[in-house]
């Protein structure tokens, strides 16, 4: 009896911490010790009810963006480390995760997903226990003691998006669709866009508004990063904001050369929230 009360207090005391721990941060952490983790916290803190108003979804690249944060309390970061924004639209399709009232892909990533397959993060989306920690803060990825650890560390070396002007990137904010092109895809980029074009025509059936971003540092127009997101972009008549186009040299700062620092990362935010108030 003295043992099992002993264990029972101790649980207690553990989860107190770590309910203390979560309320500090803000109920989110921002890195785990691998890839994995880290997109399923951000998942699973992102798509929390209350439902945000915008989804972002993408790879690490959206991954650095700030999320539910207080200057951004309306949006959800899903970025999903080493994937695309296909993983989070799929699922959102399947039913798994809810549907935004405004959903921004990243096109930099689409790319990744030619050819089909299903990765380890999609496939742990479907199982009770991600569920589970979309609805108790405390059994999410979100709240792993590593987690906690690995955010601090992070925040150290790439600073806060706080601060500053707030001001958006230093370009329009004008989400077009591209003119057409006469170059046609390889065979399995024609089949992801027909797929992806697809479940967007659904969200937009059930009310969902979509803005496709291209995000610095961006990629030459002839490649798969960049044609991609374009053709998409024309099959599903959804607007795309190029964040790469006109950008005045130096006025993105990198922490590895690909993934924007926090500062910028919040000035892109802004400039992709100014594109939605134009969406129609």
């Amino acid at each position: 009896m003295r043992y099992a009360l002993t264990i029972t207090l101790t649980l207690t005391a553990c989860f107190g911490i770590q309910t203390l721990a979560l309320h500090h941060v803000g109920g989110q952490t921002t890195k785990s010790e691998s890839n994995f983790f880290s997109s399923i916290a951000r998942i699973q803190t992102g798509s929390a009810q209350p439902v945000a108003k915008v989804f972002l979804a993408g790879s690490s690249l959206t991954g650095r963006f700030p999320s539910r944060s207080e200057e951004f309390p309306d949006v959800a970061n899903l970025g999903c480390d080493g994937e695309s924004a296909a993983v989070v639209m799929r699922s959102i399709d399947k039913g798994i995760l809810p549907l935004p009232r405004v959903l921004v892909i990243e096109g930099n990533t689409l790319y990744r997903e030619q050819g089909g397959g299903k990765s380890l993060v999609a496939e742990v989306m479907e199982s009770q226990w991600f569920e589970l920690g979309r609805n108790i803060p405390n059994l999410s990825a979100t709240a792993r003691p590593s987690a906690f650890a690995y955010s601090i560390l992070l925040e150290r070396k790439v600073g806060r998006a706080d601060g500053g002007e707030k001001l958006p990137l230093p370009i329009p904010s004008v989400a077009l669709i591209p003119p057409a092109c006469t170059e046609t895809l390889p065979k399995s980029a024609e089949e992801l866009v027909a797929e992806l074009s697809e479940i967007c025509g659904r969200f937009r059936e059930r009310g969902c508004s979509m803005l496709i971003a291209q995000l610095p540092p961006g990629d030459a127009p002839e490649t798969m990063y960049t044609r991609i997101p374009y053709e998409l972009s024309r099959a599903a008549g959804i607007p795309l904001l190029d964040l790469t186009k006109d950008l005045p040299p130096g006025s993105v700062r990198y922490t590895d050369g690909v993934h924007m620092a926090p500062a910028s990362a919040a000035a892109a935010l802004r400039s992709i929230l100014n594109a939605i108030k134009t969406l129609p």
